[in-house]
């Protein structure tokens, strides 16, 4: 027995919502929005030439979407680098899990940046990490917003004055920042909103024409 016209198309409606890929990036830790008690500064030929920021990760392993941080107020000429690396003893590590594309650094004061890491990182459930800003070159600074108000998520900072080979860790003043990353959420891919949109023309056409 054929079956109608308009049973198929919902059954086919209900099919791709079924397979259809929900993603949407969700935050791991942020303390973007904490008061801004102060500014960390990182020189591109003297010390301090690296700040490093821990934070934990939640119950879940998950996929690194990004990473927001709040700098500003560059001057001088220098690179720039970003880098995230595994906890190693309390301290950075050594060996880089992914670097970052990010735009310039602004003159202005600082500001929530996007970093979006160069290659794929699933990060550990109840693991710490950190995350790592730098400066190379003949002159110039910028600086790393940070506030006062401590973070079990966010435990320790850590200062770098010789290129990353030591550190020193702090427990207090986190630096301002944000870590995203890309779960599975009831949120439609725009192409399964589309097919699902077509099906439900299509329901709406034959039951016109009945």
């Amino acid at each position: 027995m054929r079956k109608p016209l308009r049973s198929s198309l919902l059954e086919l409606l209900f099919a791709v919502l079924a397979t259809a890929t929900w993603s949407e990036a969700a935050v791991i830790v942020s303390n973007l929005s904490d008061t801004v008690n102060g500014t960390s500064t990182i020189y591109a030929s003297g010390p301090p030439q690296e700040y490093a920021q821990e934070f934990v990760t939640g119950s879940s392993s998950v996929t690194l979407a990004s990473v927001v941080a709040a700098v500003g107020d560059a001057s001088g000429s220098f690179t720039a680098q970003a880098e995230l690396v595994a906890n190693n003893g309390g301290q950075p590590g050594s060996s880089a899990l992914s670097t970052f594309t990010f735009s310039a650094i602004s003159s202005g004061i600082p500001s929530d940046l996007t970093f979006t890491p160069n290659s794929t990182v699933v990060l550990s459930a109840n693991t710490d990490y950190w995350f790592i800003l730098s400066a190379t070159g003949t002159t110039g600074s910028y600086k790393w917003d940070y506030t006062d108000t401590n973070s079990t998520s966010l435990p320790l900072y850590a200062v770098s004055k010789n290129s990353g080979s030591s550190w020193t860790t702090y427990s207090s003043g986190p630096e301002l920042i944000e870590v995203n990353s890309v779960d599975q959420v009831s949120v439609p891919e725009p192409s399964c909103l589309l097919l699902s949109g077509l099906a439900l023309v299509g329901c709406g056409l034959t039951m016109r024409r009945r």
